[in-house]
Parts: structure tokens; C-alpha cells; sequence
């Protein structure tokens, strides 16, 4: 699978390690070579000497910051900068997964489970890129939900249907405002918050 491959900057994306590279010893059972992975590696080398190495198939990624050493230097040995309590666990989780990734030879799926706001993400730039090309409410909520549903609850006794919609797009505008690099940081965005609370409303009547 390919696709997009993106270096995040380290101050945005909490899962990114700082990673020092030393040359590995004949045999070493820990040894990174990054010539086995050409198929998902990109690297990119900084005017100041650092490297920045990413594994990506497209739709899965690991980026690690090379701040001392190279990795084009033949097997090296990869020594992880963590401190603090703040980040630790995500970027823990980029270590385990370049681990796995190293023993099975693909990306450990069950280290890469759903994000189960991904849809919710989506459906707030469909909202917002909707508004951005002049369509009405009503319009992105046949979109995103189907004529049926918009015909049976546009117009009903609830007014929920239209507040979702107007909620997703102003989600969609916090996400394309920034509100993305708190996603990446491991926090949430306070434009998303909100966007799916409309079920308990739907069918309540109008005060």
C-alpha cells in the first residue's frame, strides 16, 4: 500500500522519539538495518546533521529523530531518549511498535488499533468543507446522513439534526484552524467536543 509520506515537527506529534544510532556489533541481535526496509522507509537528513527516519506503508507510520549517529552507516544500535512522565507512554508505544515491526517484518496491527474519533473527524471537514463551498445545512446533512433521514428529521419536532450539523462544521473549522496538532500532541480539541452528544436529543420536542 502506498501513499502520503509525512514528517511531523517534533513539537507537534507526541509520538515521535529521539533516538541516538550507534554502530552495531557483527551479530547483534538488536541491530536495526535500515536497508531491510527500503520498501517503507523515508529519511530525511536536516542542514544541522540530524536525520529524521520515517516507516510508513501508507496508512501506518513510525517516526524516529536521529540526533546523534546515522543510520545509513550499516546495522546500528538505537538508543531511545525518554524522560519524564508527560509523553513516556505514547512514545513508548512508538518503540514497541518498531520492535514488532522489526520481528514480524510488517507493521503489528493490534499495536495500531482504530481511533474511534477518526469518523467523527471526518464527517467535521465534510461538514466544513461543505460550508467552505457555499452548500446550505441541509444540504451537508443529506451528505453525510442521506435524503431520508433529512426528509423524516429536518423539519420535525427536534431541531437536532440541524445543531449536529452546525456543530461538525464548526469542529471541522477548530480541526483546520489548528486544532489538529492537538490530536497529534495526544490531547483532544475543544471544537470537537460536543459533535455526537445529538442522539439523546433526537426525538425531544422543542422548549
Amino acid at each position: 500500500m502506498t501513499g502520503a509520506r509525512i514528517f511531523w515537527r517534533t513539537d507537534w506529534d507526541a509520538s515521535v522519539v529521539a533516538t541516538e544510532a550507534s554502530p552495531a556489533r557483527p551479530g547483534d541481535p538488536d541491530a536495526f538495518d535500515v536497508g531491510q526496509f527500503d520498501d517503507v522507509v523515508t529519511l530525511l537528513h536536516h542542514a544541522d546533521g540530524h536525520q529524521s527516519l520515517l516507516l510508513s506503508d501508507g496508512v501506518h507510520h513510525l517516526q524516529f529523530e536521529i540526533v546523534a549517529g546515522s543510520v545509513t552507516s550499516g546495522p546500528v544500535r538505537l538508543h531511545y531518549r525518554l524522560s519524564g512522565f508527560r509523553l513516556v507512554e505514547v512514545q513508548t508505544l512508538t518503540v514497541r511498535r518498531l520492535a514488532q515491526f522489526c520481528r514480524l517484518g510488517r507493521f503489528p496491527l493490534g499495536l495500531f488499533p482504530p481511533e474511534p474519533r477518526a469518523h467523527r473527524w471526518i464527517m467535521a471537514l465534510r461538514a466544513y468543507d461543505g460550508v467552505r463551498g457555499g452548500a446550505s445545512h441541509r444540504d451537508i446533512a443529506i451528505a453525510l446522513f442521506g435524503k431520508q433521514r433529512v426528509r423524516d428529521d429536518w423539519s420535525g419536532r427536534s431541531d437536532y439534526l440541524r445543531l449536529r450539523v452546525q456543530r461538525l462544521a464548526h469542529s471541522g473549522s477548530a480541526l483546520v484552524q489548528g486544532g489538529y496538532r492537538e490530536l497529534l500532541r495526544g490531547g483532544g480539541t475543544g471544537g470537537m467536543a460536543g459533535v455526537e452528544p445529538h442522539e439523546r436529543r433526537r426525538g425531544a420536542g422543542r422548549r
